[in-house]
Order: C-alpha cells, then sequence, then structure tokens
C-alpha cells in the first residue's frame, strides 16, 4: 500500500510539513530520517547525516530583516503556546529579544520598517538606557538598540522537533528514523497498478511507495540520489561553529532577565544562559554566517564537519572575543564547541517548490528557519497537497534555482 505524502528529512521543518499534513486525515502520511546520533555513533565516526536541531538554544523573535521572514516567523511564534500544549512538551522560553548596532545602521532601518509592516511591538533604546536595564552587557556607547520584549526569547530546537513529531503521530502519522538515500519517481504499471508513485529508498534497503514526495533535508538534499539525475539545487553551505560557555548555576540566576541579543555590528548573536540535558548552563555564542565563509565540499566533508562539533574552526576565537568584550565580568566554568551547516540561497528566500508534479522540495533555510519553522512546514504541507504552489507570498521568490552547470 502506498502512502499520499511521503516527508524525507526529520528535522524542524521536515516534522512540522508531517504534523500540518497529518492534521487531514483522509492522508496517509509517513516521515522518514534519522534520529538524533548517539555519543557512540559520534565516536565510531562511521554517520553521514545529521541535522541542525541537536541544540537547546535557538532565537526566535518577529523582527526581521525582511517581511518575509518575519511573517513567517510571526505565524509560527503565535503557535508556539498551542503546540505546547498539544504535545505536552514545553520548548519555548520567551524572555525578548534586543537588536544592537551603530547608531547609523541600516540594518536596524530594516527591522524598523518590518517591525511597523507587521505590528510588532517595539521599544528603542540608546546605550546608556540599555546599560541601566542590563548593567552586566556592555556595548559601545554610539550603538542604539531595539528591543522587542513580546513574541520573542529563545525555543529549544531539539525539543520542538520532539513536539511536532509527538503530534503528528497522534494523528496517525507513520515515522521511520532511517537514512533516505534514493527518491524515484515509477511510471504507472508498477506496483501501483498503474498508478504513477514515488519510490523513496532507505540505507536499510527498505522501500517506500508514496504519490507525492516532499523533501526537506537540508544541507544534504544535493547528496545520495534524492533529485533528478543531473541535477543539483544552487545552494551555498557554509560552515558554523558556536562556544558555549558554561556558567554556574548562580550566576545563571543572577542574570535571569538577559534577553537574546542580536549584535549586528559584531555579526554574532548571544543567547542567555540555558540548561542544557547534562544539567549545566551555558550561554551561547555565534557568528552570523555569509557566503564568503568556510564552505563544505562533498558528504564526507560534511560528515567529518559534524563529527568534529567545530572545535578546529578558524572562527572559535573570535566568537570567544565577542562574548569577552559584551560580558568583561563574565568568568565562564569551562568553553564547549558545536557546529552545524547553515544552508544559503541565491535571494537569501527560502525554496518552497515543485520538482516535477509527484516531487517537492523545501529547503534552504539560510540561518532563520529554526523560529519559523513551523509556519514553513505549513507552506511545504500546502504545496505538496495541491501538487502546486499554494500560499498567500509571491511564488517567485521561492522557486528553486539549479546549478547553472545543471539547468
Amino acid at each position: 500500500m502506498a502512502f499520499d505524502i511521503c516527508v524525507v528529512g526529520a528535522g524542524m521543518v521536515g516534522s512540522a510539513a508531517a504534523k500540518w499534513l497529518s492534521l487531514d486525515h483522509g492522508s496517509k502520511v509517513c516521515l522518514i530520517g534519522p534520529q538524533e546520533p548517539t555519543e557512540e555513533e559520534y565516536r565510531k565516526g562511521e554517520r553521514q547525516i545529521f541535522g541542525c536541531h541537536y541544540d537547546e538554544g535557538r532565537i526566535t523573535r518577529e523582527l526581521d530583516w525582511d517581511y518575509a521572514w518575519g511573517l513567517l516567523a510571526q505565524r509560527s511564534i503565535k503557535r508556539y503556546r498551542d503546540i505546547e500544549k498539544e504535545s505536552g512538551i514545553h520548548f519555548y522560553k520567551e524572555v525578548g529579544c534586543v537588536f544592537i548596532d551603530k547608531t547609523v545602521s541600516q540594518g536596524l532601518d530594516d527591522y524598523l520598517k518590518t517591525a511597523r509592516k507587521l505590528e510588532a511591538y517595539f521599544e528603542t533604546y540608546d546605550a546608556s538606557e540599555f546599560h541601566s536595564r542590563y548593567p552586566y552587557l556592555k556595548i559601545d556607547q554610539e550603538c542604539r538598540c531595539i528591543w522587542t520584549p513580546k513574541n520573542a526569547g529563545h525555543i529549544s530546537p531539539r525539543k520542538l522537533v520532539a513536539a511536532q513529531q509527538k503530534i503528528a503521530k497522534s494523528h496517525g502519522c507513520d515515522i521511520i528514523n532511517e537514512v533516505v538515500v534514493r527518491v524515484e519517481e515509477e511510471s504507472g504499471g508498477g506496483e501501483g497498478g498503474g498508478e504513477e508513485l514515488v519510490r523513496v529508498s532507505t540505507e536499510n534497503g527498505r522501500e517506500v511507495l508514496a504519490r507525492r514526495v516532499l523533501l526537506c533535508t537540508g544541507s544534504f538534499i544535493n547528496y545520495h540520489h534524492l533529485l533528478p539525475e543531473h541535477k543539483k539545487i544552487d545552494l551555498n553551505l557554509t560552515k558554523a561553529s558556536v562556544v558555549r560557555a558554561e556558567v554556574t548555576e548562580e550566576d545563571a540566576l543572577k542574570i535571569a532577565d538577559m534577553p537574546t541579543i542580536s549584535l549586528e555590528n559584531e555579526r554574532s548573536y548571544i543567547l542567555p544562559p540555558i540548561r542544557y540535558p547534562n544539567g549545566k548552563y551555558y550561554i551561547k555564542i555565534g557568528l552570523m554566517p555569509s557566503a564568503s565563509d568556510d564552505n563544505v565540499g562533498d558528504l564526507s566533508d560534511a560528515a567529518q564537519w559534524f563529527h568534529s562539533k567545530g572545535k578546529k574552526h578558524h572562527n572559535i576565537q573570535e566568537t570567544v572575543d565577542v562574548l569577552q568584550r559584551f560580558m568583561p565580568d563574565l568568568k565562564p566554568i569551562s568553553l564547549v564547541t558545536d557546529c552545524c551547516i547553515v544552508t544559503l540561497t541565491p535571494n537569501r528566500q527560502l525554496d518552497c517548490d515543485m520538482l516535477t508534479a509527484h516531487t517537492g522540495v523545501l529547503v534552504g533555510m539560510n540561518g532563520w528557519g529554526a523560529k519559523s519553522s513551523d509556519e514553513i512546514g505549513h507552506m511545504g504541507a500546502s504545496m505538496i497537497t495541491k501538487g502546486a504552489w499554494d500560499y498567500d507570498l509571491p511564488e517567485e521568490n521561492f522557486k528553486i534555482q539549479f546549478k547553472k552547470d545543471d539547468r
């Protein structure tokens, strides 16, 4: 028996899409993707496919440089509490978010423009007002700040994925924890009895048939045999590393009012102390990715990067320096590195498009997808259900671009 829709890729976007699809009780849906690797799998170094949700802290906020990204975030954030309630899994902490930049800044002006268009609440501060509110944080006197106390803070991507999958499963979605290595369309006359189906094969030898397939495999979309022959999507895969500074529980409680921070002038971001599964509290610091950063090569290079957890990345010391300038009185107990791959598209909008009449793609989050993943999943679910664009933003902004030698 064939599934109506198979979602390939069980990260934040794929899990959200599967949740939305499963709400249509007339459709049989499955979600295929590996679980988070164990420490033993990291030690062995054999695993090749990873996700970017193995973490406890990602910034969320309505404001963004671009209206579309802001709208996707706003729609997602408004549903966080409903997702928590239905799943029983809490993943969102509303601590607010502050954007900091030099007084004359196109970046902050873009955020303000989006805020007004979305009718999102915000306040503006100069450096002295900011320091009065957060005396333990240091910024240059010529900086200005935008503070969004509502519908902003941080989420646990790990718990968000668990919540989405729990809801999907409760509505009948089959979840298969395996890696897909091949997707190929079959003409009528095969096992479908004349119906055109898509065959999805996993590395364990399992084969799944579906009427339609939605590919949500992130930075791994161009690896294995997921796309039509000789096709590769035009994506810049950028290596991104973060540093987590361990602090005592006592110090974490002292700065419990700390919001998430976007340091636009430093091209970096900082999250307040968050308790991780090992019981320790960490402040997370990362640099904003750009196309000029280290790029990922083949599948082996991507896998090696994840196995390294970013320990030898050239940005590590620069990241630590940002923390020391911003929180000069902080005395970390230890520093831990981690990493992911950021998938950049040519126009910095995500790719949501039909490859064929039966296969769709939803990738290219540009480092902004976590907070907006529920609505992005909704966008992709609507498209694959209809087999065509079905959303209230311009379709042309989300069309796939193939690499030039693959057109």
